[in-house]
């Protein structure tokens, strides 16, 4: 996601893992100190933790 900077001006970004691609929307505070990258990771890692969905390796 190297142009995440650019992309989160417009509130949404995009991230692929594996066959599935999250489309996601941003809203919290700029003087947060957790990115919204980490947030999404987050929410995903945490997902496959309850789902129990298998981990794929990122490419």
């Amino acid at each position: 996601m190297g142009d995440s900077k650019e992309e989160t001006k417009n509130n949404r970004f995009t991230k692929r893992i594996g066959a599935t691609t999250y489309v996601v929307n941003v809203h919290f505070a700029e003087t947060d100190s957790v990115t919204a990258e980490d947030r999404l990771l987050h929410l995903i890692r945490n997902d496959i933790r309850v789902n129990g969905l298998p981990v794929v390796a990122e490419e």
